[in-house]
C-alpha cells in the first residue's frame, strides 16, 4: 500500500500557520520563582487581580503540575530569557516616596479641574510615568555640556522648607533661586518669584528641589509590596496588581505602571510574612579598625549599590566591615532568618572575617573564615518567634584589610 506525500505547498502552509499561531500566542513571563518555604520553582508565573498566583511548571526539563500561592507568599520572580543591560540617561527624578527614578524626557502638564500639576517622565526602557508634582523630591538634567551645579546634592539632603529651588548654569556658573513652582510642561517650566509669574525653557533648567514643605510624600501601596526591575535598569515599588500579558503595577503616586513582559527582568515581594531587614531599624554596636569607624549600609557594599559574591549580584542586602555588631527587635513574629553571606568580590585581596549570627543572645551560626573568591554560604535558621536576632561580623587575621562584609538578601519570614 502507497503512502500519499505531502505537497509542498502543504508543507509552506502548515509552516506558516504554525509560525502565525506562535505568533499569536499569548505572552508568559516565564523563569525562576523563589517562595518564603525555601521552595525554588522554574515555569510560567501568572497574578490574578485577587492576589493569587500560579505558577504553570516548565515541562521542559521534566516539571509536572501547577502551583498556586499568594503574592505574599512569593520572594523573587527572575524572568529566564532577560537580557538587562545598563542605559545611560542625563535625567534623573527622586520622588517623595523615596523611589528615584533614570529617565530619558522630562515635560509634564499643568493643572484642571480635575488633576494637579503633573511632571511626566519618559523611562530608559521608553514606558511613560506620570506624577503630581507636589510628590516630587527633585529633579536633575545633566548631560556633558551642564555639570552637576555645587549646592545640589546638600540642598537635596536638606531642603528649605518654604521654597522650591530652580538651578541655571550660565558660563559654566550655576545660578541657584528661591521660587514656587506652579506648572512644567513639555517646553517650560513656571515658577512665582517675588510674587511675579515667570515662564522659563525647561530645557535651560540644570535642576529642581522642591521644599520640604511644598509638598508630601503620597500614602504607601499596602503589603504585599513589589520591586519591580526591568532589563534597562529601573527599578520601581509599589504594588502588584496583575501579571498576564504584561506586569501591572500600581506605584505609591498612584500611577499605574504597565510593563510589557519583555521589559521585565526581575520582581521582589516584601510582606508581612517577608521583611527585608533593611527594613527594620537596628542598634548598631562598631569597634574601630586603624581607629576608623566604617559604616553599615543597607542594600550596598562600600564599594557600591548591591553586593558582587563570586559573580553574582544582589540587590538587597546589609554591607558591613568588622566589627560591626547590629541586633534587631523582631517582637516574636517571625520563624526563620534567611541570608546569604560572603566577601563582596570588590572586596580587598587580603579580607578575612567571621559571620556570626545569635538569636535571643545563643549563637547559632558561626562562619570559617570569609575571603574574597570563597563560596557564599546560604544561610537558613530557625527563628522560633524570637524576640532579638543579631549579626555581627568579626576582624579575622588580617584586622579588617577590604572586609567588605555582606548578609545579602537578609530576610526575617513567618511560615
Amino acid at each position: 500500500m502507497s503512502v500519499a506525500k505531502p505537497l509542498l505547498s502543504d508543507l509552506l502552509v502548515a509552516a506558516l500557520m504554525g509560525a502565525l499561531l506562535a505568533a499569536v500566542a499569548p505572552a508568559q513571563a516565564t523563569g525562576t520563582i523563589r517562595t518564603i518555604d525555601g521552595r525554588t520553582l522554574t515555569g510560567a508565573l501568572t497574578v490574578a487581580e485577587d492576589g493569587t498566583a500560579s505558577i504553570t511548571a516548565d515541562s521542559s526539563i521534566g516539571a509536572q503540575g501547577n502551583t498556586q500561592l499568594e503574592v505574599a507568599e512569593l520572594v523573587s520572580f527572575e524572568r529566564a530569557d532577560a537580557k538587562p543591560r545598563t542605559v545611560q540617561v542625563e535625567c534623573r527624578v527622586w520622588l517623595r516616596s523615596g523611589q528615584e527614578l533614570p529617565a530619558k524626557k522630562l515635560g509634564g502638564r499643568p493643572a484642571t479641574d480635575d488633576s494637579p500639576a503633573m511632571l511626566t517622565m519618559q523611562l530608559p526602557s521608553g514606558l511613560h510615568v506620570e506624577v503630581p508634582i507636589s510628590t516630587v523630591r527633585a529633579i536633575r538634567q545633566g548631560g556633558l555640556m551642564r555639570p552637576q551645579p555645587n549646592l545640589f546634592a546638600a540642598d537635596l539632603e536638606a531642603p528649605p522648607e518654604n521654597n522650591d529651588l530652580i538651578y541655571v548654569v550660565k558660563n559654566g556658573q550655576a545660578v541657584r533661586s528661591a521660587v514656587s513652582v506652579t506648572s512644567i510642561s513639555d517646553k517650560d517650566i513656571d515658577f512665582i518669584r517675588t510674587d511675579e509669574a515667570y515662564e522659563f525653557e525647561l530645557s535651560g533648567i540644570a535642576a529642581v528641589v522642591f521644599g520640604a514643605n511644598t509638598g508630601f510624600p503620597p500614602d504607601r501601596q499596602p503589603r504585599p509590596r513589589t520591586v519591580v526591575a526591568l532589563t534597562t535598569g529601573e527599578r520601581v515599588e509599589g504594588k502588584l496588581l496583575s501579571i498576564g500579558e504584561s506586569l501591572r503595577c500600581r506605584l505609591d503616586e498612584g500611577f499605574v505602571l504597565d510593563v510589557p513582559l519583555h521589559n521585565l527582568h526581575r520582581i521582589e515581594v516584601s510582606s508581612d510574612k517577608l521583611v527585608w531587614l533593611t527594613e527594620l531599624q537596628p542598634v548598631v554596636v562598631q569597634t574601630p579598625a586603624f581607629d576608623h569607624v566604617w559604616p553599615w549600609h543597607a542594600d550596598r557594599s562600600i564599594a557600591g549599590p548591591g553586593f558582587d559574591l563570586l559573580g553574582r549580584h544582589y540587590e538587597r542586602g546589609l554591607g558591613l566591615v568588622p566589627h560591626t555588631r547590629l541586633t534587631y527587635d523582631l517582637a516574636e513574629r517571625f520563624d526563620m532568618f534567611e541570608a546569604t553571606i560572603g566577601i563582596d568580590d570588590r572586596g580587598g585581596p587580603e579580607a578575612h572575617a567571621i559571620f556570626r549570627v545569635l538569636v535571643d543572645g545563643k549563637l547559632v551560626f558561626e562562619s570559617p573564615p570569609m575571603t574574597r573568591g570563597r563560596q557564599p554560604e546560604d544561610l537558613r535558621l530557625p527563628l522560633n518567634k524570637a524576640k532579638a536576632l543579631v549579626l555581627e561580623v568579626d576582624f579575622g587575621k588580617n584586622y579588617d584589610l577590604g572586609d567588605f562584609c555582606a548578609f545579602a538578601d537578609a530576610r526575617v519570614v513567618q511560615k
